[in-house]
């Protein structure tokens, strides 16, 4: 609470190293939590955001009266910051990484038999097994560790740690053999992270800061358990068992039950921890399993990730409806999904049948319903993709996209169904010149899967600058119309572009050409189509054409 441990950006660009109080008395200075990894700057935003809600509840009954006071007034107002002050005083004595009886985000006496203790390695998220190269840490920096980093790691490891098995905690029944067997990944890992960043840092915590107020009869009478839903400092302190009510047994995956509300979410213990220390420094760290929690069907409790539905959870848990958190996928950019983050133009209205296969951010959806208007944010996409049974690290997500949240609000959903078909068109575009490449190919009498894969990468890169500029400009004075052929213009030259560029890397065999006969294996009949450079140019000139027809004012002749 009182020492310097927390990374930031101030927003006249200068650095600095910030306890939780300060953090908060000037969070109206703050551009950005910054930290070791980026994921540290999730992990971190949201035990801030716990605090939050910690001090000032879950807003029901006046939720968007309150939460428009705490957004517009900012923290400097003097009663949203002596909230905040008193709060951190009364929990002081939880936020302490070496007391005797309730270490922050650990266990007090957490041993094992042999009283083992592990290497900081075991702490530091980035560091592979056995590979320690392209990493933070490496040789002698993971002896020993100072405290504040050693705070930020196990912040960290408690929202992303992997799955795999833990050392076994002497009185933890679950243990066999001296080892705690796997449960899964910590619970942050499970999410398609999306953190709504603003100006300064009180503005990045209340716009991800949702009421209970969200819910409504549409979302079937759904509540947090707003009496039980608190942060883990709020809780008597965990012993090394599971905790009865918060360890989610085997066969209760997918009941909504055991995910209580947001706060007990954004600081769950997936881990029982015990940092090795000399007073001064962190020797090691005992890591051992916590609290069970599966995602599926926590749609209405975590807030900070968008869902889809899935067919194969429901047949595998033998239930109607099953979400799943939809991950980021680290091969693709963050504004190829957009489309599943803004409003539907359809929402609400009376003819849609069945529940819908994709769900957005709880967050997004309290935001449309406070309706703040035009207001710039950077849209922010965390996630881990783990390898080998998830026990290990394999890639992380980190990405931004700046763009007005009018964009994602169903205050203006025209807007996102604009949105929807130009990365619909980008979709279909570069599959288009996959199909160039692959008979450019095919021309060549060679394999089609490597030039089909390298034409869709130089699509999406070349599209990737343009979208993110084209997007940046829309907000609620946008006509509709003008941007749509905006982009189709945009779209249709890199296209056409692009499509030059491989036919002019095409090989003389390719260009001369080869018969290629196919055999039909319904009728038994055979074609035989020729194959060449010229050709393969025309038919996706053809399509591109049918999908992006010319516009007036293009002022360029393809």
């Amino acid at each position: 609470m009182d020492r310097p441990w927390i990374p930031v950006t101030m927003t006249d660009g200068s650095f600095l190293q910030l306890s939780i109080k300060e953090a908060f008395a000037q969070a109206n200075e703050i551009r950005s939590i910054d930290g070791d990894i980026p994921l540290q700057r999730f992990a971190l935003c949201r035990l801030l955001l716990a605090i939050i809600y910690g001090t000032f509840g879950h807003l029901r009954g006046s939720g968007i009266t309150d939460w428009k006071t705490l957004f517009n007034d900012g923290v400097e107002t003097r009663n949203a910051c002596d909230a905040l002050m008193d709060y951190c005083d009364y929990y002081r004595n939880r936020f302490d990484l070496f007391d005797d009886t309730a270490p922050f985000y650990q266990v007090a006496g957490l041993h094992t038999a042999k009283n083992e203790v592990s290497g900081l390695e075991r702490l530091v998220l980035d560091v592979p097994n056995g590979e320690k190269f392209f990493t933070t840490r490496s040789g002698e920096g993971l002896a020993t560790m100072g405290v504040p980093e050693a705070a930020r790691w196990l912040v960290t490891l408690q929202a992303f740690d992997p799955s795999g098995i833990k050392s076994g905690a002497v009185g933890d029944p679950r243990v066999k053999g001296g080892k705690g067997y796997p449960i899964g990944v910590a619970w942050a890992g499970h999410l398609g992270g999306d953190l709504i960043e603003g100006s300064d840092l009180w503005k990045t915590l209340i716009l991800n800061y949702a009421s209970a107020d969200v819910f409504d009869a549409g979302d079937g009478g759904a509540a947090w358990s707003v009496e039980d839903d608190a942060p883990i400092w709020e809780r008597q302190p965990l012993t090394e068992q599971a905790e009865p009510g918060f360890d989610q047994p085997m066969d209760r995956t997918g009941e909504a039950g055991s995910f209580i509300g947001p706060a007990s979410l954004l600081t769950w213990q997936s881990r029982r921890v015990l940092l090795a220390h000399d007073g001064e420094t962190i020797t090691g760290v005992l890591i051992c399993n916590g609290d069970r929690l599966k995602p599926q069907n926590a749609h209405r409790y975590e807030t900070m990730t968008a869902w889809r539905r899935s067919n194969a959870q429901e047949k595998t848990l033998k239930m109607p409806l099953v979400y799943m958190p939809r991950k980021h996928d680290p091969a693709r950019a963050l504004w190829r999904g957009l489309p599943t983050l803004v409003a539907d133009e359809q929402a609400g209205k009376e003819h849609r049948e069945g529940p819908s296969e994709s769900l957005r951010p709880l967050t997004l959806r309290w935001l449309d319903k406070v309706k703040i208007g035009d207001f710039p944010v950077r849209l922010h996409s965390f996630g881990v993709e783990y390898g080998s049974n998830e026990a290990v690290v394999d890639t992380t997500v980190d990405d931004v996209l700046d763009l007005n949240l009018t964009v994602l609000s169903s205050q203006h959903p025209e807007l996102g169904g604009v949105v929807r078909d130009a990365v619909g068109m980008v979709d279909t575009g570069v599959q288009e010149l996959r199909n160039l490449a692959g008979n450019i190919a095919i021309a060549a009498g060679l394999p089609v899967d490597g030039p089909r894969a390298r034409a869709a990468d130089a699509g999406y890169t070349a599209f990737d600058s343009a979208f993110r500029q084209w997007v940046q400009g829309l907000d609620s004075d946008t006509d509709t119309e003008d941007v749509r052929q905006q982009w189709s213009m945009i779209a249709r030259r890199i296209l056409f572009r692009l499509g030059d560029q491989i036919a002019a890397q095409a090989s003389s065999r390719a260009i001369v050409g080869r018969d290629v006969t196919r055999r039909n294996p319904k009728t038994g009949a055979s074609t035989t189509t020729h194959y060449c450079v010229a050709l393969a140019e025309i038919w996706y000139r053809g399509k591109i054409n049918k999908l992006i027809p010319d516009v007036p004012n293009e002022g360029e002749n393809e």
